[in-house]
């Protein structure tokens, strides 16, 4: 479990330094230059994930809450507006004209989805902690960003395929999630 804390850790603080202290990401960006900081970033980024996967994997899990199965079906209704949010984070669409952090709002369904389903230690620490983060981390950019500019509303037909892509992307994840996580979903 160590790994896990400590790449969830390393996470959540790397992506905390440009919301809680854009001081420290400027003064970093002034000393080493930006693609530098970049550089630095996304390695610490991708270390905090080889964390999370080595320490997910070789977690021990203890059951800490027995999910009613009457969830599994809101669950997954969960995943296809968290995938929807991610879809509504990479260009605008009517989502990102109801929900300002269309992204993290995505990773916090996710995380409530699995909450939902799992109840072992190791669900608590991994979804627990990226959903608290993603509401934090919403509250900080709203802070410091201000007044929210909602996006133009795209045609009709831009939004459909986004949608179609979406759920062909999950079902392409349900399928692929045995081998992902090691644990399959229906």
């Amino acid at each position: 479990m160590t790994l896990l804390i400590a790449g969830l850790c390393l996470w959540i603080g790397t992506h905390l330094i440009p919301s809680a202290a854009p001081g420290l990401r400027q003064g970093c960006i002034d000393k080493l230059g930006f693609n530098a900081y970049r550089g630095i970033f996304s390695l610490l980024v991708l270390s905090s994930l080889g964390l999370i996967i080595m320490g997910w994997r070789s977690s021990q899990p203890v059951s800490v809450y027995l999910p009613a199965q009457d969830l599994r079906v809101p669950a997954l209704l969960l995943m296809v507006l968290s995938f929807l949010c991610f879809g509504a984070s990479q260009r605008a669409t009517r989502i990102g004209r109801l929900v300002r952090h269309p992204q993290l709002t995505g990773l916090l369904l996710w995380s409530i989805s699995h909450l939902l389903t799992n109840g072992d230690s190791r669900s608590l620490w991994l979804f627990g902690a990226l959903g608290s983060w993603a509401v934090l981390e919403m509250i900080l950019i709203s802070r410091r960003e201000g007044a929210w500019e909602k996006p133009q509303a795209p045609a009709w037909g831009v939004e459909i395929g986004g949608v179609a892509i979406t759920l062909v992307v999950m079902a392409i994840v349900l399928w692929a999630h045995p081998w992902i996580a090691g644990i399959p979903v229906l």
